[in-house]
């Protein structure tokens, strides 16, 4: 019996040992880049959308989803080409970007699909008047989107049903007016977020937030700083999923590759 527990005893230990020794290789190999070390420590697929050409380079979605089937990030890709070559003049009304999540996306969160909107002098109000990225994680499907329509006195009560206060993430307001195919805008106290580099913005129409929005200037993204943080969340939620409450920007450094994602997505009940 005692060579039989010692045995087993010496099993598990050099099973302990074999995963600690492979665990510090991936994270010390200098081969592997920031996306293949996260795939294989914390045992995750990864699946992407198809690239869409943006400036001089490319840009695609991606989720990466645990073995278990939960959602662990989800967000674009970005190729440093894609941060040159863009248009000087536009807003994010006719320089958006439509992009396709994979299918595995939609079925393990609540996002359907995701635009990249460049704005190379920025829009109101005035703090955001800078070259930035609006990066919407949309919650209704692409036709649902194309319907909103441009806000006017005719068109106001959608715009301005706002959710009620439960569903409204903490320390967040609503701003004036719309946008087409977008919808009300709603976002922190400016003081918090000021000068502008980034910012988590929230989007609602008729009764309910249909998007989330990291919203990130071009000069923090080509600085290849890395960041990431919690972001304020309502109390409910307009339907049962998994949801994200942290936003990252981060580079591999061997690919210089860009990311902005999602993740520590959390199971609400409603």
């Amino acid at each position: 019996m005692e060579k039989i527990y010692f045995k087993l005893t010496s099993m598990l230990l050099c099973t302990i040992i074999f995963f600690s020794c492979q665990k510090q290789l991936i994270e010390n190999n200098e081969e592997l880049n920031i996306e293949s070390k996260s795939a294989l420590l914390t045992k995750v697929n990864t699946f992407y959308g198809p690239q869409v050409q943006v400036g001089n380079g490319k840009v695609r979605t991606f989720v990466r989803i645990s073995h278990a089937g939960t959602p662990e990030e989800i967000g674009i890709e970005i190729t440093e080409g894609a941060l040159t070559g863009l248009p000087a003049e536009g807003d994010h009304n006719n320089l958006s970007n439509p992009l396709t999540l994979h299918q595995k996306a939609k079925e393990v969160t609540p996002f359907d699909h995701i635009t990249f909107d460049w704005n190379p002098a920025g829009h109101p109000p005035f703090f955001f008047g800078v070259p930035h990225f609006d990066i919407h994680c949309y919650m209704i499907s692409m036709e649902e989107r194309m319907e909103i329509p441009p806000y006017s006195p005719a068109t106001a009560a959608k715009f301005d049903n706002l959710p009620t206060a439960d569903y409204v993430p903490a320390n967040y307001s609503a701003g004036p007016g719309g946008e087409p195919m977008m919808g009300k805008h709603w976002s922190p106290p400016p003081p918090s977020f000021l000068p502008f580099t980034k910012v988590m913005i929230w989007g609602s129409y008729d009764g309910r937030f249909i998007f989330t929005e990291p919203m990130i200037t071009l000069a923090y993204l080509q600085s290849g700083v890395n960041f990431s943080t919690a972001f304020s969340q309502p109390l409910k939620f307009p339907e049962p999923g998994n949801y994200p409450t942290v936003y990252n920007i981060y580079t591999d450094s061997k690919t210089s590759n860009r990311y902005i994602s999602l993740s520590n997505f959390v199971a609400r009940s409603n």
